[in-house]
């Protein structure tokens, strides 16, 4: 079940603020190309939508038991009780699930807004897959072997999981708006270029040379 074939949920709105569309980040959790907390807020909003079709389903079975179709019995009643209870029970635990939902929502933005992460964090591999990516690439997924790759421009393929690691500290962005069939544009972030460039060391500074105090040696020579 996919977001987009389940019941939609009450926080469906409030987390597609922040990670876009839903019916991406599931595709993405299902090729495991999310972050852990990214991957979390999947994984409980899944389980909330089905939780939601649960309530909806006995809801509904409810209603038609009051449409006035049946003749009121005990039979009928018994089977109200029961639908009542259930439908109960479907609920708490949709609400349970939607305080996970929402606890995860707000791991997602602090991970957002946590400030960048040390050099230290980053391998060497994934700097120089960094600097291969300044010019841009594309995240694809192929047609019949549904293997996911990401490729420079100059087609240079980059290991997923360093791709991964720079796409979960913030220092590079896909273009989620397209299919991954199609090809997701990878660009750096403002983060990833101010990292990039802190790699690069600066030429060191050429220090004067020192004039020698009267006497040195080897003596200049003098000019007649």
């Amino acid at each position: 079940m996919t977001a987009r074939e389940s019941s939609a949920t009450a926080i469906d709105a409030a987390i597609e603020k922040v990670v876009g569309d839903l019916t991406v980040l599931h595709h993405d959790h299902r090729s495991g190309l999310l972050p852990p907390e990214r991957a979390a807020l999947a994984a409980v909003h899944r389980e909330l939508a089905i939780a939601e079709a649960a309530v909806t389903y006995h809801r509904n079975v409810l209603k038609r038991l009051c449409s006035g179709g049946y003749p009121v019995d005990t039979p009928l009643l018994d089977r109200m009780r029961r639908t009542l209870h259930e439908l109960a029970q479907a609920t708490a635990f949709r609400d349970r699930l939607h305080e996970g939902a929402a606890a995860a929502l707000e791991a997602v933005k602090a991970a957002v807004s946590a400030p960048a992460p040390a050099d230290q964090d980053l391998t060497p591999r994934d700097f120089a897959a960094l600097l291969s990516l300044a010019g841009g690439g594309t995240m694809r997924e192929n047609l019949h072997t549904h293997r996911i790759s990401v490729r420079t421009v100059q087609g240079r393929l980059i290991e997923l999981p360093a791709f991964q690691r720079l796409e979960a500290h913030g220092l590079l962005i896909r273009d989620t708006s397209r299919s991954l069939t199609l090809g997701q544009p990878v660009t750096l972030t403002d983060i990833g270029r101010t990292a990039l460039l802190g790699t690069r060391r600066t030429p060191a500074a050429i220090s004067p040379v020192p004039s020698r105090p009267p006497g040195a040696w080897p003596a200049p020579a003098r000019q007649h």
